[in-house]
């Protein structure tokens, strides 16, 4: 049996040639949440603005969207425009039954609208 290693090597090399693909056989064999966060900062460094909704179709489920949030907010600084491709389809993937998690978004998408006021003010 091949290490969770080898497995994900497998599914870097697939995400060149086909995404869904890719991502498919990323949720069918990977298991550390640690691979899918480099999957989700992968696909925040590749994906145009509509590829990169694909990518999260695949990773909020796995990962979480408290989780997807806190690795898009430790990315804002640094890829401000990636992060901004992600929270227009974020949405999407928010269960609005759970309070805490529309909370968060909000608080988020309020920040992200906060640092792009203050760059346009400086």
């Amino acid at each position: 049996m091949d290490s969770e290693a080898q497995q994900f090597e497998r599914v870097c090399v697939l995400l060149e040639k086909d995404i869904v693909e890719g991502l498919r056989v990323a949720n069918s064999t990977l298991k550390s949440k640690k691979y899918f966060q480099d999957l989700l900062e992968r696909g925040l460094e590749v994906a145009d603005a509509s590829e990169i909704e694909v990518w999260l179709r695949y990773l909020v489920p796995r990962l979480g969207m408290r989780y997807v949030i806190n690795v898009l907010e430790g990315k804002l600084i640094e890829k401000p425009q990636q992060v901004k491709k992600a929270m227009y389809w974020l949405p999407k993937f928010l269960n609005r039954a759970n309070d805490k998690e529309v909370n968060l978004f909000g608080n988020f998408k309020n920040k992200i609208l906060g640092l792009s006021v203050s760059r346009v003010t400086i």
